[in-house]
């Protein structure tokens, strides 16, 4: 399992996700899976939400030093090497990958 941990814009409680930023792309060796995110505003726990819809394994995280940063966190299969797309820039980019090292209480939903 690798973990994607990706930023949240400072004001995460309403995210407006237009056709300019609702393209995801999960790259796994050689091949791309792409996922579209549906235009709408959202709070964070209805963004995570739509991405479980989508297949995905998606839930909040939390760092809580040195101050509580929320984060969105992407649970893939080790094979995938990387995220990407307007989605992921306009969220913030990724914060850090981890293949599990990351103590469990960091995980809030």
């Amino acid at each position: 399992m690798k973990r994607f941990w990706l930023n949240l814009p400072d004001k995460n409680d309403s995210l407006e996700i237009t056709t300019t930023n609702n393209n995801l792309s999960l790259f796994e060796s050689s091949s791309e899976k792409a996922y579209t995110v549906d235009v709408g505003n959202y709070s964070l726990e209805k963004l995570r939400d739509n991405l479980v819809s989508k297949g995905l394994d998606a839930r909040i995280g939390e760092i809580k030093a040195p101050k509580n940063t929320k984060l969105l966190v992407l649970f893939l299969d080790s094979s995938f090497t990387n995220v990407s797309g307007s989605f992921i820039t306009f969220i913030g980019g990724i914060e850090s990958i981890d293949k599990g090292d990351r103590q469990e209480e960091n995980i809030v939903h």
